[in-house]
């Protein structure tokens, strides 16, 4: 039997747009009650209904008060939806160290805080949902998204450790890791090469590739709908992809091929060819 949403508390990261502002809407609308976080929280005032809570992940401290309030004033949350993050475009080579340490920070460091916070709290409540936000792109890495990649993969990699560790305790773990979702993820993204840079050619030429892709993917709302189905099923699955049906079988299959032959068909599907 499916579990109703109705006046459920659910904990939403990175509410103010893209997958989880559509993941927000969704629940709302189904009659959750909805604590949604953004780096500023004036962002979230056009949602009807949603509890509104200031998060960044690059600032630890408000990860704490963001939390705790929720707790506060919901009496407990139920579900944990963590979908914050951020890309950074550009070569391994000219990526800095404060770049990458800033972007690790914010797609594994603070998502582990929060989620080391909602497992003592769900673990104390006997039950409860983490539903973490991934990429396909954890499996099939995106050339010149090669920290967005690792910190995906990194982020599976927790939430797998969640999921044996919380078992014992009725906290269920999900992986659901979209492919390429229609957001203004692309609009959001840092950039790097300059154009004097021995990678810049073919760097655009990615990128055009991957605002392409991204243009004609589907909707948020199909995670959202997605994440709703997760939180609903009584026994969900360790691990979901979702979106494109191409990029979902690609990635359950890579598995199985030779790693330097998948990797050559990533470089030929971004436009780069084969290399080497």
């Amino acid at each position: 039997m499916s579990e109703d949403l109705r006046g459920k508390a659910v904990f939403v990261t990175g509410a103010s747009s893209g997958i989880g502002r559509a993941v927000a809407l969704h629940l709302l609308e189904q009659g959750c009650r909805v604590w949604g976080t953004a780096r500023a929280a004036r962002r979230l005032e056009d949602l009807p209904g949603l509890h509104p809570l200031e998060l960044d992940f690059a600032r630890p401290e408000t990860i704490d008060a963001a939390w705790n309030e929720a707790v506060r004033a919901s009496g407990g949350i139920e579900v944990v939806v963590q979908n914050a993050g951020a890309g950074w475009f550009g070569p391994l080579e000219e990526t800095g160290d404060e770049a990458a340490s800033t972007q690790w920070q914010v797609l594994v460091g603070g998502p582990a805080r929060l989620l080391r916070l909602a497992a003592g709290h769900l673990r104390a409540r006997r039950g409860g949902k983490i539903i973490g936000i991934g990429s396909i792109a954890g499996e099939l890495p995106m050339p010149y998204f090669s920290h967005y990649s690792a910190g995906k993969a990194a982020f599976g990699a927790l939430m797998a450790g969640w999921w044996m560790e919380l078992r014992p305790f009725g906290v269920q773990v999900v992986d659901l890791r979209p492919g390429d979702i229609r957001t203004e993820f692309n609009h959001a993204v840092r950039r790097s090469p300059a154009v004097s840079s021995p990678y810049a050619a073919e760097a655009e030429r990615a990128w055009a590739e991957a605002c392409r892709l991204l243009d004609a993917a589907p909707g948020p709302e199909r995670v959202a709908r997605e994440v709703a189905a997760l939180i609903r099923h009584p026994h969900p699955p360790a691990v979901r992809r979702c979106g494109d049906r191409f990029q979902v079988m690609a990635a359950a299959l890579a598995g199985l091929l030779p790693r330097a032959w998948v990797l050559g068909l990533i470089r030929r599907y971004y436009r780069l060819g084969g290399g080497g």
